[in-house]
């Protein structure tokens, strides 16, 4: 019988000069808005995670990264496949915003007031929480 484990996965709460969050759209996870992020692989921390990630779907660079929170993300009904992750969850700040999607794990983008987006867009579930965390403890 083969394990099955949980997979470690960065998420990262981008700010810009706005105090605005940094969310996409993307299609694996059923054309919901979500904040950049990425497994954490083998020899990477998680902060180098984040920094990948991040400069991979979205070409930002960020600064002042802090971490937040651990989530267990398990079974999630939005994602396309079958997989449990467990969140760990930063902040941190946009150099720039000059953004550049990759096209596959993000088709849209918008920088948005952070209880604008828990009210008006059709949020992950998980970044919902990640979203309300956040402005809980600021």
């Amino acid at each position: 019988m083969t394990e099955e484990y949980a997979v470690p996965a960065t998420g990262a709460l981008i700010l810009n000069d706005r105090n605005e969050i940094f969310l996409m759209k993307s299609p694996k996870w059923e054309n919901q808005w979500l904040v950049p992020g990425g497994k954490v692989e083998k020899g990477d921390s998680m902060k180098e995670t984040i920094r990948k990630e991040i400069r991979e779907e979205t070409n930002l660079e960020v600064t002042d990264i802090e971490f937040l929170e651990v989530k267990d993300g398990g079974n999630p009904d939005d994602f396309e496949r079958d997989t449990h992750f467990i969140f760990l969850n930063f902040v941190c700040r946009a150099e720039s915003e000059d953004v550049e999607l990759d096209q596959r794990e993000a088709v849209e983008y918008k920088w948005i007031d952070p209880r604008e987006a828990l009210n008006s867009i059709n949020l992950n579930n998980s970044t919902a929480d990640f979203i309300r965390n956040y402005l809980e403890k600021d």
